[in-house]
């Protein structure tokens, strides 16, 4: 008995240094977070998403500037958050989601839809606007779904 006390304690000495440098590296290390102030301009900068008027749609699309994107992609992914913004707000309203609806949809995306460059106010990111423009688009897209 009193052996296995002994080899109990040895080991704990043994291993404490351990547990003790383990424990002190990984208090030491800090986890970089988004510093506040550019955290909320990327909350504003989404606020501004969805219908701006009665003619036109927004979503915006980041990128970050070390990410090289063509115009092609990024149309692409304007035009992908453009259709799922616009489905979950047909579907906000509870209204019928069909193929139909679908295809509507991606002709108005497509057809009426723009990207524009915004300029960002940093320097890590780099901001576009896509834009759906038509005349009576919060009307027409209403009218979807009954």
């Amino acid at each position: 008995m009193i052996s296995y006390v002994r080899l109990l304690l040895y080991s704990l000495l043994l291993y404490l240094p351990m547990i003790c440098y383990i424990s002190s590296c990984a208090s030491k290390k800090t986890v970089s977070s988004i510093p506040p102030e550019e955290n909320h301009a990327l909350l504003f900068e989404y606020e501004k998403e969805g219908f701006i008027d009665n003619n036109t749609f927004r979503v915006i699309v980041i990128i970050p500037a070390e990410e090289h994107y063509d115009e092609l992609s990024l149309q692409q992914k304007g035009q992908e958050r453009a259709f799922v913004s616009l489905k979950q707000y047909i579907l906000s309203n509870n209204k019928h989601f069909d193929p139909n609806i679908h295809n509507a949809l991606m002709t108005i995306i497509t057809k009426y839809g723009m990207l524009k460059k915004r300029n960002s106010t940093h320097t890590t990111r780099h901001c576009y606007y896509y834009d759906i423009t038509k005349s009576g688009l919060k009307a027409e897209i209403d009218a979807l779904g009954k």
